[in-house]
């Protein structure tokens, strides 16, 4: 099957609210000397896709116009100089840093592409790259998860967050304490898995925190906000207690007390997947593996919260920033929804 000439993709000119977002017809991509074109059958939203749409800090430029998306799941239809014709037709699974994934076609080194693993539809495939390896490689690399610990996640229904609580489960984590931002998502991350639920929106919070993990404190905190909640949960790590910082969701970042961590031998350790897909693909290969193991085992589910049309992008943006989603957002192409609803 000859591959199409165009595609659709969605794209900003200008940096600003959601609404910047627009769906527009363009070339589709070739290849270029050790890089594939995979025919995108879903694509995660992530916290980063916000950041670079307001023009907020990110490791790598984002030239305008510019198409995001950095998570997918597809199937190759085309290889460039340097690349193996007979992958073409293989399911694969990809991270971008640079983008480009909220689209039909992806142009992306054929080095950045991983297996994509039987049992899994496109949708729950395109959790992995991103959410799904940050959530397992900040928590036991980064994190350190063992037996023993009491671990306190916050935003324990997001995408990233709630999976960060299903799999200290899966792993044996001794106590999962939930931190959520509202009292309507209590029961949602009690049926992630989590013993215990704070609600960090009210003003007590901390002390709620301590009398969930029994009065002794936490092992581990998961945060993603680098705010006032990081500042809170520090205030609870037992001695020896470490925090690890995989986002910057807050509107502005608090101080870390250094004097804390000196008294309490406390560790607080940043987490970028990018650096593990650049420098330690070992490491990568080896996480999606037992990420693997914990899916066939029946010890981790994989459940999409919503799925949109790249169409509604739009609509897409709107739900992560203003906190309505919980779980993971997919965007596939509209002819894949059609198939779907008809």
């Amino acid at each position: 099957m000859s591959l199409s000439r165009t595609m659709l993709s969605v794209r900003f000119h200008q940096t600003g609210g959601p609404e910047v977002l627009r769906v527009e017809t363009l070339a589709r991509p070739e290849p270029k000397k050790g890089e594939v074109i995979v025919r995108v059958l879903a694509a995660g939203v992530n916290f980063a896709d916000l950041v670079r749409r307001r023009g907020g800090h990110y490791p790598v430029p984002t030239p305008l116009p510019f198409n995001p998306g950095c998570e997918f799941a597809g199937i190759i239809e085309d290889c460039g100089e340097g690349v193996d014709r007979s992958r073409i037709g293989e399911s694969v699974i990809g991270a971008n840093i640079v983008g480009g994934a909220y689209a039909d076609y992806i142009a992306v080194e054929a080095t950045n592409l991983m297996p994509w693993f039987e049992g899994l539809s496109p949708e729950q495939a395109a959790m992995l790259p991103i959410q799904g390896l940050t959530a397992y490689l900040a928590l036991t690399d980064a994190g350190m998860l063992t037996k023993n610990d009491t671990v306190f996640v916050q935003g324990a229904t997001g995408g990233v967050g709630s999976l960060i609580v299903r799999i200290a489960k899966a792993l044996g984590a001794k106590r999962v304490i939930a931190g959520v931002g509202h009292e309507s998502k209590v029961r949602l991350a009690l049926a992630a898995g989590a013993e215990a639920v704070v609600d960090y929106s009210q003003p007590d919070w901390v002390d709620a925190l301590r009398a969930a993990s029994g009065g002794l404190g936490v092992d581990l905190v998961m945060d993603a906000t680098s705010g006032r909640i990081l500042e809170g949960g520090i205030d609870c790590l037992v001695p020896n207690g470490r925090a690890v910082v995989y986002g910057h969701a807050a509107p502005t970042s608090n101080p870390v007390n250094v004097t804390r961590l000196l008294e309490g031998n406390l560790r607080v350790t940043g987490f970028f997947l990018g650096y593990y897909h650049v420098k330690r693909p070992d490491i990568v290969v080896a996480a999606l593996k037992n990420l693997e193991t914990l899916v066939k085992r029946g010890e981790l589910d994989l459940v999409p919260a919503k799925v949109l049309p790249f169409a509604r992008a739009e609509e897409a943006h709107r739900l992560m920033e203003e906190r309505n989603s919980e779980g993971k957002i997919i965007l596939v192409p509209s002819n894949r929804m059609e198939d779907q609803n008809g």
